[in-house]
C-alpha cells in the first residue's frame, strides 16, 4: 500500500484511448508502446494493461498480468525512473484543462438530475469448480444510467395504496438487454433488440408514510442469441420520495441462469447453463461512481 501512495491511479476504455484522435487519446497513444508488451499482432493487438507514465507522457514501464507480485515490481522500476526525471520534464507544459472542451467523453452526458443504478454481476455458488479457481468468486459491475424525464415515465400519475403498474417497456428491455449480460469474468457485449423473448419489471404500491412511498418490483427476464442467454426472475424495492421527486432507495435482485460465451468473457471451457446472480441498486454520488455504461453506444443518446 506504501507504494500505491507515490502514483495516481486512473482507469479507461482502451480502444477508445487507441483508436480516437482525441487529445487524451493522442496522448496515450504516444507512448503506449513503447513497453512492447502487447497482446496480438498487428490491427488485433490490444493495449490492454497497466501503465505509468509521467503527466508529460513519458513512459514508466507496463505490465499486463493479474499478478499482483508483477506488478509491483513494475510499479517500483517506475517509481525508480520517475525520480530520476527532472520535476519540470515530468509535467505538461500547458494545463490540460484547456482541451476539455475537445474531448467527447461519454461521463459528459452524465444524467446527473436522473437516476443511476450500479448494476452488480456473480456467479452463485455451484459444484464442480476448484474453491481456489479465480474464476469462482469472480464479479463484475457497469452503470445504467436513466435520464430526468425517463425517471418520471417511471410512474404513475397518481400514486395510492395498491396501485400497480409495469414500468415502460422501452427502459426495461435496455436495462434487461444491455446491463443484465454475463460479463461475471470479462468483458462481452449486449444483446440485440430481437433477442429478448421477455422482460418486465411490475410495481405496486405497498406503503404511504408521509412523502415516501414504498414500492415492491417484481419482473423477470429471458434473453438469447448467437448460441448465449440469460433468464431470470426479479425481486427489489423501491422507495419514492414524493417531496424531493426522486428516487431514495431503487434496489432489485436478479437470481437466474446464464449459458454459451463471448469472446472476452472467459466462458470458452464454461458454456453449459449455470447459475448467475445481479444486484441493481442506486449509485453514489462519488466521482468514481460517475462511469458511463460499458454499452453506452447502445443507448441512442446524442
Amino acid at each position: 500500500m506504501k507504494l500505491l501512495e507515490s502514483f495516481v491511479p486512473c482507469a479507461d476504455e482502451v480502444w477508445r484511448l487507441h483508436n480516437l484522435r482525441e487529445p487524451d487519446c493522442l496522448h496515450f497513444q504516444k507512448w503506449c508502446d513503447e513497453g512492447g508488451t502487447l497482446n496480438g499482432d498487428g490491427r488485433t493487438a490490444t493495449r490492454q494493461g497497466t501503465y505509468c507514465c509521467t503527466p508529460s507522457g513519458q513512459f514508466l514501464g507496463s505490465a499486463n498480468h493479474r499478478d499482483p507480485r508483477r506488478i509491483a515490481a513494475m510499479l517500483k522500476e517506475a517509481l525508480r525512473k520517475w525520480k530520476e526525471i527532472k520535476k519540470e520534464d515530468r509535467l505538461l507544459k500547458e494545463d490540460p484543462v484547456k482541451t476539455w472542451e475537445q474531448i467527447d467523453r461519454s461521463e459528459k452526458k452524465y444524467p446527473a438530475d436522473g437516476m443511476v443504478l450500479r448494476v452488480n454481476s456473480r456467479d452463485m455458488p455451484r459444484t464442480g469448480l476448484d474453491p481456489n479457481d479465480w474464476r469462482t468468486h469472480a464479479w463484475n459491475f457497469d452503470y445504467a444510467w436513466f435520464k430526468k424525464d425517463e425517471v418520471a415515465r417511471m410512474l404513475p400519475k397518481t400514486l395510492g395504496k395498491k396501485t400497480e403498474w409495469r414500468l415502460p417497456d422501452d427502459l426495461v428491455r435496455r436495462l434487461v438487454r444491455i446491463h443484465l449480460v454475463d460479463n461475471v469474468r470479462g468483458q462481452t457485449g449486449g444483446y440485440r433488440p430481437e433477442a429478448v423473448e421477455d422482460a418486465e419489471i411490475n410495481c405496486e404500491v405497498t406503503r404511504i408514510k408521509k412523502n415516501i412511498v414504498t414500492i415492491k418490483l417484481t419482473g423477470k427476464v429471458k434473453q438469447q442469441q448467437d448460441g448465449r442467454g440469460v433468464e431470470g426472475t426479479m425481486l427489489g424495492e423501491a422507495l419514492y420520495n414524493t417531496k424531493d421527486e426522486k428516487f431514495d432507495k431503487f434496489e432489485i435482485v436478479v437470481l437466474g441462469t446464464r449459458w454459451g460465451a463471448t469472446q472476452y468473457n472467459r466462458r470458452e471451457d464454461d458454456r453449459e447453463r449455470s447459475p448467475i446472480g445481479y444486484v441493481l441498486h442506486l449509485a453514489s454520488d462519488h466521482p468514481t461512481e460517475k462511469i458511463a455504461p460499458a454499452e453506452f453506444g447502445s443507448y441512442g443518446w446524442r
